[in-house]
């Protein structure tokens, strides 16, 4: 039998503790797919005097800090960490560790602040909120349609399914670390009003945005300044069938996809079934869909 290692139960470093860190109160995490264009508001924060972007992904959660954690208790046998320190002594420590690369770029930096984003990050939304109780989270999201369609492309070459599943993921792996405060940036309003987003987003940041500042920020976000409509696809249809309550939680609108997408989508996540990806997504699926689903079928026979 495989050793089943589990984190620690309350992952969650005490505010006081954290004052130990040389970056109590200056690291800032974005969390967003990839695909998602987190790279712009990257550049933007890059932008003000007191903060430093890290030039290059850490992702020191997705490879390193996790396993960390991940090692705390271990079934069956006698390796775990557990019986060493404390819970909060272990937390602090592996805080420490985590923020050596940032603190170490900070420092050469000269900058107050350091912000990071890896893409594989939000999977790790709740450690980074538990190991981070005074750092910054920006949660960056686009539209799910778009960003599943964009890693379905040839460029990316996800298969529709693999596509979907990640905006999804991703979404409720954030959510799940609303008890730490996040602030939520859509990339599709930065991009359209990049000086009044980031003039609102400042001061939750502790920034000092003078207007030279976030005129230096806003073009950093992108000279277009707008975001390709991409043509709905496979991708696309899986997010609205299995993801129309996260759409809607951040104010996209309804449906797109056409009928003969959707019935696409079915199909995909049918065929995808004995992998186990089409019974993860179906679980999800709520039954009135089901009927939509049919709709779509007849349409498509209708019109091929």
């Amino acid at each position: 039998m495989n050793d089943i290692s589990r984190r620690p139960p309350e992952l969650g470093l005490d505010p006081d503790s954290a004052t130990a860190s040389t970056l109590h109160g200056r690291a800032i995490f974005l969390l967003a797919s990839p695909a998602t264009g987190a790279e712009r508001l990257l550049a933007a924060l890059g932008c003000f005097p007191s903060v430093a972007a890290a030039p290059v992904p850490t992702h020191m959660f997705s490879v390193g800090i996790h396993r960390i954690l991940e090692h705390w208790w271990i079934e069956n046998g006698p390796q775990a960490l557990s019986g060493l320190t404390t819970n909060q002594e272990f937390l602090l420590n592996v805080r420490l560790l985590a923020d050596e690369p940032l603190a170490a770029y900070r420092a050469s930096s000269g900058a107050e602040r350091v912000v990071e984003y890896s893409a594989d990050h939000p999977a790790h939304a709740d450690e980074i909120a538990g190991l981070y109780p005074d750092g910054h989270l920006i949660h960056v999201v686009r539209d799910g349609r778009q960003v599943a369609t964009r890693l379905a492309s040839p460029m990316w070459g996800w298969a529709p399914r693999y596509a979907a599943k990640r905006w999804i993921d991703d979404q409720k792996s954030i959510l799940e670390a609303e008890d730490h405060p996040l602030l939520v940036v859509r990339i599709e309003d930065l991009v359209r009003e990049p000086r009044e987003v980031l003039a609102a987003l400042a001061p939750h940041l502790d920034l000092e945005a003078p207007p030279d500042v976030l005129e230096r920020a806003a073009e950093a976000v992108g000279a277009a300044r707008h975001l390709p409509e991409i043509p709905p696809g496979r991708a696309a249809a899986i997010v609205e069938i299995v993801g129309s309550d996260l759409l809607r939680r951040y104010d996209y609108d309804g449906r797109r996809a056409p009928a003969a997408q959707w019935a696409g989508g079915w199909g995909e996540m049918m065929a995808s079934g004995s992998v186990g990806v089409g019974r993860r997504i179906g679980a999800e699926v709520k039954p009135h869909v089901t009927k939509a689903a049919r709709t779509a079928a007849r349409a498509l026979r209708r019109h091929g």
